[in-house]
């Protein structure tokens, strides 16, 4: 996937964890939405991008942040 297609992607998971009726179907669109978010910060990495910056998209975990 591009970049465009992970940020489509993340953007599609949040707007199916606000819809989710019950705690397990919110968990499970939280864990697609870090999965993306760590994809698009690798992308964003690998690009040359300055990823010590705060975070670049929602979903991130912020102790990812405090490691680096």
């Amino acid at each position: 996937m591009d970049l465009n297609q992970l940020l489509h992607a993340h953007q599609i998971a949040m707007l199916g964890e606000a819809r989710a009726e019950t705690r397990a179907d919110r968990a499970a669109y939280g864990d697609t939405i870090a999965a993306l978010a760590e994809r698009i910060r690798d992308l964003r990495d690998e690009s040359g991008a300055n990823v010590d910056a705060g975070p670049f998209i929602e979903g991130e975990p912020i102790a990812e942040y405090r490691d680096r």
